[in-house]
């Protein structure tokens, strides 16, 4: 019961305060705030401008002492998510804090999208054109938001 008190609190807290460029919510507020889905829009002058990455949030039953699972389902290319939509990013991991909420990660994921990580990835193809030819990589980028991340209707 205080994960759903937890979780109703953090969806509150997004509600009032929405971060910039993102959001998340319970699939279905009434019946489960366990699983959640959101979104992250591209900044603008990124490769992402104008795309909008779909993921889910799934919440463990000992959030906020673990993090939540995160996953893009929209297709992206990014050194640091994987063609699968696993996300590198530490707070995710290892560096997670029971202090984090659902809109400082939202807002962190964000930030990842915008300004990759070069230490680290898991789209090695990705990475490695980050590092050495970024105009190269941003094209690649770009063309992959216009093709999985825009409403082309």
């Amino acid at each position: 019961m205080a994960l759903i008190r937890c979780l109703t609190h953090q969806y509150a807290e997004i509600q009032k305060t929405p971060p910039p460029l993102c959001y998340a919510e319970p699939k279905d507020p009434s019946k489960d705030m366990i699983h959640w889905v959101g979104w992250i829009e591209g900044a603008e002058e990124t490769p992402y401008t104008g795309g909008k990455f779909h993921l889910t949030m799934d919440f463990p039953s000992d959030f906020p002492f673990k993090p939540p699972h995160v996953k893009f389902l929209t297709p992206i290319y990014h050194p640091n998510i994987s063609t699968e939509g696993v996300i590198c990013l530490d707070i995710l991991h290892s560096q997670w804090s029971a202090a984090l909420s659902v809109r400082t990660l939202l807002i962190s994921l964000s930030s990842l999208l915008n300004d990759p990580n070069p230490d680290h990835g898991l789209n090695k193809d990705a990475l490695q054109l980050y590092r050495t030819d970024k105009e190269k990589y941003k094209e690649i980028a770009k063309q992959w938001t216009i093709t999985h991340a825009m409403d082309n209707k």
